[in-house]
This record gives structure tokens, sequence and C-alpha cells, in this order.
């Protein structure tokens, strides 16, 4: 599973998990509070959010410096943070050190604190925890017969079978599935050791090739999946949705929403990793 959806919301799955550990945080830090008629509860919440906000903002700066790069271009963008471009280790030890602080500043409100930050931190760690022990690392990615433009069916599977790949799921009704087309395009060009497929949703192959001529793309690997079948079996149902994909046909991470150069990066070095240990 991908995704939480809520409605007509979608959340990646990781962020809905960090949203429901801060709730989770702060209930417990306002029941101890209540519970032990501390007359600072407010502070309470005060601090459990100045944690967590910083924690992600640290986790955030972190994640730039490392691909500054990819950022420095479009300074804008370092803010926009619909990218997921967090580093988790950076992250975590600022939220442990902020925890350690606030708890050696704010004797007064140490239990309380303590306890709703702890919680938040178990529920998040033993979830991950849990999924990561849980997890089929042979888990593969789903058996589907797509069609190229010409209309002729191939096996997704045998699409640059042998070499690490990367599948975004798109549509071109979908702006941040535009938005990120270059990105992907560029990133084709410059890692011909990895195949990047792009698997349209649900659109005759007339509106996909019309897309591709007006924008002036040259996208290699355009298949069409008319029944939107993939992102139903890989449990997404949100757009764009890219998945990254071992030599071996195993899926080694995910991506929900827009792509930045940054966030792509991330991803591709983190697949590259996976072929290193496979070897």
């Amino acid at each position: 599973m991908l995704t939480i959806s809520i409605g007509p919301l979608s959340l990646p799955f990781d962020r809905f998990l960090i949203l429901i550990s801060f709730a989770i945080a702060m209930l417990v830090g306002y029941i101890a509070s209540r519970k032990n008629n501390e007359p600072e509860s407010k502070s309470v919440d005060g601090q459990l959010a100045s944690v967590f906000i910083i924690a992600m903002i640290v986790a955030r700066l972190i994640f730039v410096v490392q691909y500054w790069q990819e950022y420095s271009a479009n300074w804008l963008s370092i803010i926009d943070i619909r990218d997921g471009g967090f580093n988790v280790w950076a992250g975590l030890i600022a939220l442990l050190l902020m925890i350690v602080w606030y708890s050696w500043r704010e004797p007064k409100t140490r239990k309380p604190f303590l306890g709703g930050a702890v919680a938040g931190f178990l529920v998040w760690s033993l979830v991950s925890v849990g999924l990561w022990a849980i997890e089929d690392t042979s888990q593969r990615l789903p058996k589907l017969v797509v069609s190229e433009l010409n209309g002729q069916s191939i096996e997704l599977n045998d699409i640059e079978a042998g070499i690490p790949r990367v599948i975004n799921l798109w549509a071109t009704w979908c702006p941040p599935c535009r938005r990120e087309m270059p990105v992907l395009q560029q990133a084709q060009q410059e890692n011909p050791d990895t195949g990047i497929i792009f698997v349209n949703q649900g659109e005759h192959p007339a509106v996909v090739e019309q897309y591709l001529q007006k924008e002036s793309l040259n996208l290699n690997n355009t298949v069409m999946d008319t029944k939107a079948m993939l992102g139903q079996l890989v449990g997404s149902r949100a757009l764009p949705t890219t998945l990254f994909i071992n030599a071996k046909g195993e899926l080694v991470d995910a991506h929900l929403g827009e792509l930045s150069r940054a966030s792509l990066a991330a991803k591709l070095e983190r697949l590259k990793q996976s072929e290193i240990k496979n070897q």
C-alpha cells in the first residue's frame, strides 16, 4: 500500500504516518498535562509542535544541502516540499536533541512533554520497523500487458528488462505529471543504464501523442495502460506515482506526487545503491 485515501484526498503512507504520530504526541501530551494538573499544558503543545517543526526544517535543509546542485537553478524549489525531499536521519537526530533540550529546560512540564514525545516517536518507529520487517523483499512489478502508441501489445516486465527501471504512472490531465515530464525526460537522457518507462493511465493513444507533440517531449518507452490497472495493482490511487525497480524486477522504492530534480536524483541514487548491494 503506497497511499492512504481519505475521500478525494490521497496521501503517501509515510507522510500520513508522520501526521498520525504527531497527532498522537499532541493528544498524549495534553492528556498527561490534565491528569497531572499541570498549569502549563498549553506550553506542552507548543513544545511538541516546535520539536516537530524544527525536525522537519532540519531534515529539509540537510536534504537541500545534499542536492544543492539540483536546487540552485531554482531557489523557490527549496521551499516546495511537495517533492518529499527530506533527510530522515537528520530529522531524527534533530528530533531527539530537541526532546532532550526541552526536557532539561522545562522541568515543570517534563513528564507530559516526554509522554507525548515518546508516544509519537514510538508509534512512528514501531509502525515503520513493523512494515520493514514484514515487507516482502521479493515484491515484484505486477504482470500487466500494456500497449505501445502504435497499438502493439507488450508485457510491462519485458520493457527494459534486466536493468534498473523507473516506471512513471501519469496522465495528460494531471498538472504535477505535466510539470515533472521535463525532469524525467532529462533523466532518461542522462541515465542510459536505467530504463525510464512512462505508463499512461486510462487515456487514448491519440491524446497522448498530441500532448507529446505539443510539449515537444521526446520520451522513449511511452506505453498505454488503458484500464488504469497498474495503480490499483501497486496500491496507489493518485497521480503521478513513480516506481523504482531493480534489475531483478523487485520494487525498491516508490514516490507519490511530483518529482523534482533533487528528489529524483535521491531516488536514483538509492536505486543504484541497491544494485551494488545485490551484486
